[in-house]
């Protein structure tokens, strides 16, 4: 597609999937977009980059089937999800020493597994605990917002959900999803969450990544924008957002550059643009509440062993460890014959720890949960940390709509204001929502 000389233009800072969505909706609407991106790899929490001979990622990720917005994104950019993913049918629970509990989680495709995961596994939950969890769960997905000032423990208690159900399911699902423990998440978060994913029961299914994220999702989209003419830069952080006579007139960047544009977009972590919101606005209400807003550390540890022990390639979820979930990377993502594996760990005890006690916090796990790692020799090890926005109790409220008070500067961002909170689709609906009010505002100056 041609730009016309005259057609504006979109400065966007943080090429992240938010920032990617926005981009790509923009110069498919004929703006000129110019995209700046701090790290030297496109992708932001869903980055993969090389390391020596090893390949890094931002963290574990689970690309859910009922991501309807990024699966329409990928697919409008040439990608097959079947060339993206593998798609998984089942999940894993283990406690220590390989106690095994496996859940089938695509009824449609693999119902037998999904009804032998419901009615069996009654070690792990026994059968009246799961007819109150169940009937507890239809309550908060039926009447989800009406829990925004309760925690996941508030719901627990409410409900009479014991400590075995609140151990074993409320927790992991609050650290897994949310990065925070369930005395601190909103149960709205957790149950509109839910609600969105049982909207799509045809789609109800896990996927792996088939590759590094940036190689098999990011840079198919970031081709698509620079071949109809955007501009995307690696490695260019922004220093400030300049603002004059209410507007913003230019993002400098820290190497000297001031980008300049039409209308404007921060897809930064929030963490980073509460430190870059210009003092001349920092006083309006929509501003003061985006500085209010929490965020928690996400951390992902990444273990490399010179020999197999796990032998399962589904997302594992160990039981009462602050090992929230793992995945031994080795069968699809980053296929070898030793054992690479990806894991998160979310305990507010930890939030403080250093690297190494990550690593070594991963390790005497991965061995308490799986014997023969003793076996098995660490070769390789990182942590890789972010920063999520935290959902408790009154946050839905400091979320702010993509347009700000500024008449050309919008956000995106998962903590801006959608219903997928911290997940990939949360970031391209952000994007796609942002890119929607930047275009409804150039028509109506038109």
């Amino acid at each position: 597609m041609e730009r016309l000389q005259n057609s504006p233009k979109a400065v966007i800072a943080g090429a992240g999937l938010a920032g990617l969505a926005c981009a790509k909706r923009l110069v498919d609407a004929g703006f000129q977009v110019e995209l700046v991106e701090a790290e030297p790899v496109l992708g932001g929490r869903t980055a993969s980059w090389q390391d020596e001979d090893k390949t890094i990622e931002s963290g574990i990720h689970t690309f859910f089937g009922t991501y309807t917005h990024l699966t329409r994104l990928l697919n409008e950019v040439g990608l097959s999800l079947d060339d993206v993913v593998k798609w998984d049918t089942k999940i894993a629970v283990v406690k220590p020493n390989e106690q095994w509990f496996i859940f089938g989680i695509d009824p449609l495709r693999d119902l037998p597994s999904t009804i032998a995961g419901v009615i069996g596994n009654n070690s792990l939950l026994n059968p009246v605990d799961k007819l109150t969890l169940g009937l507890a769960f239809l309550n908060g997905i039926l009447d989800s917002a009406g829990y925004e000032s309760q925690t996941l423990q508030d719901f627990a208690r409410t409900n009479h959900l014991d400590e075995q159900i609140y151990e074993r399911v409320l927790r992991p699902l609050a650290r897994g999803l949310f990065f925070l423990e369930p005395e601190e998440l909103t149960a709205y978060a957790a149950f509109t969450l839910i609600r969105n994913n049982l909207f799509y029961p045809v789609n109800f299914r896990t996927g792996t990544f088939r590759g590094g994220m940036t190689e098999v999702m990011i840079n198919p989209l970031a081709n698509w924008i620079r071949n109809r003419g955007g501009s995307i830069h690696v490695g260019s952080p922004v220093k400030s957002i300049r603002y004059n006579q209410n507007r913003i007139s230019g993002f400098e960047l820290r190497n000297g550059h001031t980008l300049v544009g039409d209308v404007y977009v921060s897809a930064l972590p929030l963490e980073v643009f509460k430190n870059m919101i210009p003092p001349d606005v920092q006083t309006l209400p929509y501003f003061r509440k985006i500085k209010a807003i929490e965020t928690v550390p996400a951390t992902s540890i990444q273990l490399w062993f010179d020999k197999s022990f796990i032998g399962r390639e589904e997302f594992v979820l160990p039981s009462r460890t602050p090992l929230i979930v793992l995945q031994d990377e080795s069968f699809v993502t980053f296929p070898s014959a030793t054992t690479r594996i990806s894991c998160q760990i979310t305990d507010r005890k930890t939030d403080s720890f250093s690297d190494e006690q990550y690593i070594d916090l991963a390790v005497s796990e991965l061995r308490r949960y799986f014997p023969a790692a003793w076996g098995a020799n660490l070769v390789k090890s990182l942590v890789v940390r972010h920063q999520a926005f935290a959902m408790k109790p009154g946050t839905a409220f400091l979320r702010p709509n993509q347009a700000t008070p500024v008449s050309n500067f919008f956000l995106a961002g998962d903590y801006t204001r959608q219903d997928w909170f911290t997940t990939m689709e949360g970031a391209v609906r952000s994007g796609e929502k942002a890119a929607r009010k930047i275009v409804q505002s150039r028509s109506a100056k038109i």
